[in-house]
This record gives structure tokens, sequence and C-alpha cells, in this order.
């Protein structure tokens, strides 16, 4: 059994970023994997790097989105995951160091930072997108024809 599921319920609505979490998921989910199989750290290392790299990525598609979307919250947004990465950076270089203890308070703080970012910050954009689309779609329908 997945140490996280994807569900429904964290539908962005926004098809390269839905796919983007689900990669996100998967990552923590092979992290988890290393970690009950018992994996050296080194190996643990490397997930845990790829999952830091895949973030930083992943933030910059979604601020883009954001940005081309004139998301009122963008900059806050922004913020948000300036500091989600910089967490990571640095659980990423303890582990490095060997100073990380991996432990079922790891695996909490990464499931917890990616489901309570999606369902609080990632849907709040996503009711931003949906309400916008409504409201295009009225004018539309407001409008005289050409």
């Amino acid at each position: 059994m997945a140490f996280l599921s994807w569900r429904d319920q964290y539908r962005v609505g926004v098809e390269h970023i839905d796919q983007e979490h689900r990669f996100l998921f998967d990552l923590i989910n092979e992290f988890h994997n290393e970690y009950r199989g018992g994996a050296d750290r080194r190996a643990m290392e490397q997930v845990f790097n790829r999952l830091v790299q895949y973030s930083e990525e992943h933030f910059r598609h979604e601020e883009e989105t954001m940005l081309e979307s004139e998301y009122p919250l963008h900059a806050e947004h922004c913020a948000l995951h300036e500091a989600l990465y910089m967490t990571l950076f640095r659980l990423s270089e303890e582990l490095a160091a060997g100073s990380l203890r991996i432990d079922m308070d790891t695996h909490r703080f990464l499931r917890a930072w990616l489901v309570e970012h999606i369902l609080k910050h990632d849907l709040a954009f996503s009711d931003y997108l949906a309400q916008r689309t409504k409201a295009m779609l009225a004018s539309k329908q407001d409008s005289p024809p050409a």
C-alpha cells in the first residue's frame, strides 16, 4: 500500500499541475519505500534530491501558470513555495551530512507539506480559476453579437 495516495479531491484542474502533483506523490512514496525497505542512506539521498529538484521545477511551473492567470495571491503563493523549498533543501543538506534522523516524522512532514499545501493553497487557485472562467463565460453571454 502506498504511503501517500492520489485522490481526485487534490485535482487543481490544470492538467500539467495535476500531473506534477502526482509525480511529487510518486517521489515521496519512493522515498518512503526506500526507507521502509532498509535502503542505505545514499539511495535515500538520491531520491530526496530528486524530490527537491522536482519541487523547484514544479513550483516554477505553478507560479508561471498563476502569473499568466493574473492570480491575485501570486506573490503570497510564491513566498510559500520559497519557504517550502528552503525547508526541503535544508533537509536534503542534513541528510547528505548524516545529521538528519530519518523517521516517521520526516515522512509525515513530507505528506503534510504536499497534501496540506494542495488542499489549502493550490485549491484556492483552482477556485480562482473556476470563478474567472465562469465570469468570462457570463461576460461573453452578456455581450451583443458582433
